[in-house]
């Protein structure tokens, strides 16, 4: 008796269903990028070459990092009893000097990432645009 073999599929079969499974799996990843401005995209690219996500959330959800949505604008209090507003200047500084402020409840430090201003100050643009939408500066 002989036994039935699997065939391999033809090439477009194959090609058909590997862009199937990647056009899924960019949809399912969450994150509405056409709401981004060109430079909060521009922020989230680099947050998510600069391993940010990896804290902070593929899309500004956190973890062990604070969230990004609803950051820009909001009161933190700080580990020496102070409170700042999460404003620009404050937030380029938590990038480009992590342990400049420490944030209550996050035991975790942040690293230095090496993070050029450029790329920090498009990373802030897209914090803000989690939380209000995309400006008009793009």
């Amino acid at each position: 008796m002989r036994a039935t073999c699997w065939t391999r599929p033809k090439r477009p079969v194959v090609a058909g269903l590997t862009t199937l499974m990647l056009a899924f799996g960019v949809a399912s990843c969450g994150g509405d990028d056409a709401n981004l401005s060109e430079l909060g995209q521009l922020g989230k690219n680099a947050a998510s070459s600069n391993g940010c996500a990896s804290c902070h959330g593929a899309n500004g959800q956190g973890g062990v990092g604070p969230a990004w949505t609803d950051l820009a604008g909001s009161q933190r209090e700080l580990t020496d009893g102070t409170t700042v507003i999460a404003d620009d200047e404050y937030l380029l500084r938590a990038i480009l000097e992590p342990d400049a402020e420490e944030v209550v409840g996050y035991t975790i430090k942040m690293p230095t990432n090496g993070m050029s201003e450029a790329d920090a100050a498009n990373v802030v643009q897209y914090i803000k645009e989690l939380s209000t939408g995309p400006s008009d500066e793009s």
